[in-house]
């Protein structure tokens, strides 16, 4: 259900959002603490239009959902590699991981707006997805520079 798709994408902007305003502290590279930045904003942006969506569509819903069972299914973590690696690791794999972590968001997101039977979800997602597009190219070519 659109919930269950709303709940997972709100999961995957808050993992995102903290993991990198917590990046952005130890960033010492100027571009790469810019790119961290705008990661984290375009994460809040999404939760500020995604967050009153899932009250709507909850509201809906028919039934209610058991989030209990729902935290079971998405215990996923999608940024514990590049939190490991960030840690230790020369800034051109770190980047590497982010980029492939952010590529599979990315997909995750995808699949969800795909799934979506409300429009305003579909169409919220999918201009989310686009700014995350755009900052992976971005981080990806910040990939180059460094290698």
């Amino acid at each position: 259900s659109d919930v269950w798709l709303l709940h997972e994408a709100i999961d995957l902007c808050q993992e995102g959002q903290q993991f990198y305003a917590q990046a952005t502290l130890g960033a010492d590279d100027y571009n790469i603490k810019r790119t961290f930045i705008h990661m984290a904003k375009i994460r809040k942006c999404m939760l500020e239009h995604l967050t009153p969506l899932f009250s709507l569509v909850r509201s809906s819903q028919a039934r209610p959902i058991d989030s209990r069972t729902y935290h079971q299914q998405s215990s996923r973590r999608h940024y514990a590699k590049a939190e490991q690696v960030i840690q230790d690791k020369p800034l051109p794999q770190v980047i590497a991981v982010l980029v492939e972590t952010e590529q599979q968001v990315l997909v995750d997101l995808k699949q969800a707006a795909r799934k979506a039977k409300n429009q305003r979800v579909a169409s919220q997602l999918a201009e989310g997805i686009a700014w995350l597009q755009m900052s992976c190219d971005n981080m990806n070519k910040l990939s180059v520079v460094h290698a």
